[in-house]
């Protein structure tokens, strides 16, 4: 007995909480991915009818060099998040958004791809692989770099305020912390530059070979 009682520690201190954290956030963005793609497939015809109409519409401004994002529009998109978990990591309500966030960036992101599917076939994808590609590069890796440690500030805050109370330790936010988002933010802000510089002429060129 007491041997199994050892080797049942042993099993649950090879757990590691940033591997568990980590995992949690996966899933979260892979369920709200399916809920998107669900939620794309579930549009009645008359929608799916308007979506074709303004995406085939936007694809020709685009392919001929009159749409873009405009550089609000690219700060907004890269830093929207980033910004939203650094502010979570200071709040308790953080256990609960933060993996609620995670899953909204995997529904937009997987709505847009199936949007794309809905209206133009297969070629959609590879619309919608000209239209995300760049900027997934550089918003997932940050999004999950920066939501493990603020999951588990939060969770720590929440522990504090309605756990153990005062018997708790003050929460640390250490320099990583800060480090760990200014690293993330000059990553960012080189993904708007590669947004604006790539990503129109990465699109025209796959939008003049898939709608020719």
């Amino acid at each position: 007995m007491r041997g199994r009682m050892v080797l049942r520690t042993i099993r649950l201190g090879d757990w590691d909480p940033a591997a568990l954290r980590s995992a949690g956030l996966v899933l979260c963005l892979a369920l709200g991915a399916l809920a998107g793609h669900l939620y794309a497939g579930a549009c009645g015809e008359d929608t799916v009818n308007a979506l074709r109409a303004y995406l085939t519409d936007y694809c020709a401004v685009y392919d001929a060099g009159g749409a873009g994002t405009s550089l609000l529009s690219c700060a907004v998109l890269y830093f929207g998040y980033a910004a939203a978990l650094l502010v979570l990591g200071f709040s308790s309500a953080g256990v609960v958004l933060i993996p609620a966030l995670a899953g909204g960036f995997g529904f937009l992101a997987m709505y847009t791809v199936s949007c794309f599917v809905r209206t133009f076939g297969r070629a959609g994808a590879v619309l919608a692989l000209g239209l995300l590609a760049v900027r997934m590069v550089f918003t997932l890796p940050c999004f999950l770099a920066l939501a493990g440690p603020a999951w588990e500030l939060s969770t720590e805050l929440f522990v504090m305020s309605f756990g153990r109370g005062k018997r708790s330790a003050p929460v640390q936010y250490g320099s990583r912390y800060f480090l760990l988002f200014l690293v993330c933010a000059v990553v960012l802000a080189f993904g708007v530059f590669c947004e604006r510089l790539l990503t129109p002429a990465l699109f025209r060129m796959i939008a003049a070979q898939v709608l020719a």
